[in-house]
């Protein structure tokens, strides 16, 4: 899946970086690059939807980055 959005960090628990689509859709990558980690930056994602059993965060859906793309 592609995904268009804005980097977002969340203040829940201990924190974690989120993106939050141009649909408004919250997207929640497993491991966000270190590129990446910077509020409010704009990218452009090609994802897979990940398998995640449980998790301590409540908001968004879990995903892999395979590539992505920071736009202007």
């Amino acid at each position: 899946m592609k995904i268009k959005g804005k980097i977002s960090h969340q203040n829940i628990g201990p924190g974690f970086w989120g993106i939050i689509g141009q649909d408004g859709q919250e997207w929640r990558p497993l491991q966000m690059p270190s590129e990446l980690q910077k509020e409010g930056l704009s990218v452009e994602i090609e994802a897979e939807e990940a398998d995640e059993m449980m998790s301590v965060f409540m908001w968004g859906t879990a995903i892999q980055i395979i590539r992505y793309k920071i736009l202007n």
